[in-house]
This record gives C-alpha cells, structure tokens and sequence, in this order.
C-alpha cells in the first residue's frame, strides 16, 4: 500500500511512497483525467491538474467533489502526517446506500401514469381568491 504525506491542498506524486504504482498511475493520466482513490479507507475522484502557464505538467492530483472536504478536514487536522493511498479498481464494490431498484418497466410507467393523475383529481378553486389583505385580514 502506497502513503503520501499531507502537505498540500493536492497530493504530489513525488510524495507518494511504498507503492510506485500509483505514483506512475498519476504520472500517466493526462491533465484534466479522473482517477478514483482510497484515502485512509474513503474512496472518491480525483483529477490530475492542469498544465502550467508555460505548457510544463503539474505533476500533482486535486480532489473532486466530497474528497475535497474530506481532504480538508485530512489537511486541517493532519498536516505532515502519512495517510494510506490505494488505487480503487472500477470492477471493486463499492459501499451502496440504497438497495436498487427491482421495478419492472411496466410497474415504473403504471408508477408514472398515477402520478400523472394527480392533476385530473380536482385539486383546484374555481372561486375567486381574494386580495392578500383579505388573506391577512389586515
């Protein structure tokens, strides 16, 4: 299992130790390309950074979307410390927080057809509404 210290809003691949397989992972992405980490055992995206100015590679990582406050709450309160980094495989199962759903296609249609219904109930005044002072009796 690869460490990497953290020193920065972003992980560096030069700081990244043990593992040189992320590290080169990192190093081949592309800039602007997704790559799913495990940080001390919380998995999100991260996306190589950028091109400098002058056309030279960042050669760092930058966390996207919940990572990043995860990797906030890492830097704020465990700056200069090693934390575990692992790679997350596509075809490895993830934490799932709700079961799928097992409807059929002729269930979900019937599903939307009563909720389509709803506006042919009546639900509606055909009496005059009043003023908003009328409302509020003010």
């Amino acid at each position: 299992m690869a460490q990497t210290i953290v020193s920065d809003f972003v992980i560096w691949a030069k700081h990244i130790y043990g593992d040189h397989g992320v590290a080169a992972a990192i190093l081949n992405l592309d800039a602007g390309d997704a790559i799913q980490l495990s940080v001390e055992g919380v998995s999100g995206p991260w996306c190589r950074m950028q091109n400098g100015k002058d056309g030279r590679p960042t050669l760092g990582i930058r966390p996207l979307g919940s990572m990043r406050t995860f990797w906030k709450g890492l830097y704020e309160s465990r700056r200069g410390e090693l934390v575990d980094v692992q790679i997350v495989e596509p075809g490895e199962p993830r934490i799932k927080i709700h079961p799928p759903l097992l409807k059929s296609e002729a269930e979900r249609r019937e599903s939307m057809k009563a909720f389509l219904s709803i506006a042919d109930q009546g639900w509606r005044s055909d009496g005059p509404y009043g003023s908003r002072d009328e409302w509020h009796e003010r």
